[in-house]
């Protein structure tokens, strides 16, 4: 019985690894249609938010030209005024190398290291402390100097980007400018373009879209068929397991009597039971 059982469960395990199988490959397919389906969605958007961007160009062009130059001329003002930090900057860079230390930033701080260790960590008078102190504070100064050196670095770095960054943003906006005049007879003939793909995309979107639909009501049905062999093979499990365990109680049954007739037999002959041979013969009498 158990044996039929069995194959019974082989068969639909087989059943069930098929549509499975077959499930895996259509929610695959679907994916890539839904993939393909999104793409040409966003092309769309893409070609959508192309025409509004023509359409405000075409009715802002005037504004957008007096807007232009504006900022042109503020990215200009604000690099003439990068000019003159950075001038500032070297010559007080000029008057701070003037007092460079002859020693380097890192051999500076060493020194104030170990000298300020030696006052935290040695017992010192106050005379013996003195000499100590003011060669920390003649480090530190020297190290404000390196410090202020290379502060002025950065910040010369720092506004030589700015002013590199203006430059572009200048040079942009003046390229934007001659090239309005071209662009405002290009807009229509473009939004009208940019119209007909957006339409025909959307034909082939629909497309895609429609074939997914399908995979996925064919994925449907056979998770339905999954569902229903799941609960089949879980029935068939169940009542395998009550067999298995009915065949094993009958055998600890067979065993359990067979070890009483054994233990039975030899109190007749007189021979010595054990612990658990004598529980067996109480039972008997019970």
């Amino acid at each position: 019985m158990s044996g039929e059982i069995s194959e019974e469960m082989e068969k639909l395990s087989q059943e069930l690894k098929s549509l499975r199988q077959q499930l895996n490959s259509l929610n695959a397919t679907a994916r890539q249609w839904a993939e393909k389906r999104d793409v040409v969605h966003n092309q769309i958007k893409d070609l959508r938010l192309e025409v509004a961007s023509l359409r405000e160009r075409r009715d802002a062009i005037n504004r957008k030209v007096k807007t232009l130059k504006m900022q042109r001329n503020q990215a200009r003002a604000v690099t003439q005024e990068n000019i003159e930090r950075i001038k500032r900057l070297r010559e007080s860079l000029r008057r701070l190398h003037a007092k460079k230390p002859k020693k380097s930033l890192s051999t500076l701080r060493k020194e104030k290291e170990e000298i300020e260790w030696t006052i935290q960590t040695t017992s010192l008078t106050l005379q013996e402390e003195k000499p100590l102190v003011e060669k920390a504070n003649q480090l530190k100064i020297q190290l404000d100097i390196h410090q202020q050196i290379n502060n002025a670095k950065v910040q010369i770095a720092e506004f030589q980007n700015k002013m590199a960054s203006m430059n572009e943003k200048a040079e942009y906006f003046h390229a934007q400018l001659s090239e309005l005049a071209q662009q405002s007879q290009e807009l229509h003939r473009k939004m009208v373009e940019t119209n007909g793909k957006a339409k025909a995309l959307q034909i082939q979107a629909d497309n895609y879209h429609e074939k997914f639909i399908k995979n996925k009501e064919k994925s449907k049905k056979i998770r339905e068929k999954i569902i229903v062999i799941k609960k089949r093979s879980e029935n068939i499990q169940k009542k395998l397991a009550e067999i298995e365990e009915k065949e094993k109680l009958s055998q600890q049954e067979k065993t359990r009597k067979k070890l009483k007739a054994e233990a039975l037999e030899k109190l007749k002959k007189g021979k010595r039971l054990a612990l658990e041979e004598f529980k067996l013969l109480a039972e008997e009498e019970n």
